[in-house]
């Protein structure tokens, strides 16, 4: 598939590209949002939050820019703000229980937590580029996918990192494993990893780049943000343009599936074991409760007209959370998705 001129005005070859999506969605919606919420004055204006993470039904963590780091004890009701020690903006959060928890973003930062984040300190990464997701399956277990097509791993829970993979000169931007051995990792221009070992090997499953001789122009798969595994077969992953595509054969084919996802950048996507799959993006939140043949878009009040939404994971067995542009953070209530106020 060509990387068409969006693609290719919003991600160049470096990091700048990597968070020009997320800058130019900000600004481009700030003006707007701003009217929208004091219009409605329902709620104050926050950092940009970028992950969230649930290691259990009650317990909760999300990270945003310049080191903001919220904590809810309630299932997403209510969230107090932690201090994480660090002003670099954190890409991507992951807790693997109520105490052990990781953070990661800019400058290669990497903080951990071992008490439920009162306390976060900072550990040594083997690069300095901009980290863009941690996924831990024990907490001594885990990894991070940052540009430059790395892996990183850990199997002391953090005390050491070190490059487990790395390809070419591409970023990927998230990372999901359903037991300790299957895992995938995705990001641009449609790249997809996957292994069967614990990350022993990574082999590439896709994802396609050039630069066309006759007019030096950049043409690829779609750019992919974000991918989860529901177990050994299936795994989900979603990106630019509204495009979703699933695998049922451990990564053997990629398949996309159709939604009611307009052309627009898709940042989150979560499941349950259930067959239930939500989709969040620029603009757009999506629902299926059975495992993608249909799909929905859910009620937000205030609704996400001038928003865009980033991290999302599941609370407990069937709930949901997601996050976004200026703080926002949604939880559902009955049939309705409403921003908390904290």
């Amino acid at each position: 598939m060509q990387a068409d001129s969006y693609q290719q005005s919003f991600f160049g070859r470096k990091i700048g590209r990597m968070l020009s999506i997320v800058m130019v969605i900000s600004y481009i919606c700030w003006l707007p949002s701003i009217l929208y919420a004091q219009q409605k004055k329902q709620h104050e204006l926050y950092d940009d939050l970028f992950s969230i993470t649930f290691p259990s039904e009650k317990e909760g963590w999300a990270c945003g820019r310049w080191g903001t780091m919220l904590h809810t004890s309630d299932g997403g009701k209510t969230w107090i703000h932690q201090k994480s020690g660090t002003d670099f903006t954190l890409s991507s959060v992951y807790f693997v229980d109520s105490k052990n928890g990781w953070a990661v973003g800019n400058e290669g930062i990497i903080i951990n937590t071992r008490d439920g984040g009162n306390t976060w300190k900072q550990q040594k990464s083997p690069v300095s580029f901009f980290l863009m997701k941690v996924y831990f399956v024990t907490p001594l277990k885990g990894w991070i996918v940052t540009e430059q097509t790395h892996i990183l791993s850990t199997g002391d829970g953090g005390k050491t990192w070190s490059i487990q993979f790395k390809d070419q000169d591409f970023v990927l931007k998230s990372i999901s494993f359903c037991d300790q051995l299957h895992g995938w990792a995705v990001g641009e221009y449609g790249h997809i990893y996957h292994t069967k070992d614990g990350g022993v090997t990574w082999k590439k499953q896709a994802g396609y780049f050039e630069l066309l001789k006759s007019t030096g122009e950049m043409a690829g798969d779609n750019f992919l943000f974000d991918v989860v595994a529901v177990d050994p077969q299936t795994a989900w992953a979603v990106g630019i343009d509204g495009y979703v595509i699933r695998t049922i054969d451990g990564g053997k084919t990629w398949k996309e599936v159709k939604t009611e996802a307009p052309k627009t950048p898709l940042f989150c996507i979560a499941s349950d074991k259930a067959g239930k799959i939500l989709i969040g993006g620029n603009q757009v939140f999506l629902s299926s409760n059975d495992n993608g043949r249909t799909w929905e878009i859910p009620k937000f009040e205030p609704p996400i007209t001038y928003g865009w939404l980033y991290g999302l994971a599941r609370c407990g067995n069937s709930s949901f959370v997601v996050v976004g542009w200026e703080g926002a953070i949604y939880r559902k209530f009955s049939n309705t998705w409403k921003r908390v106020v904290y």
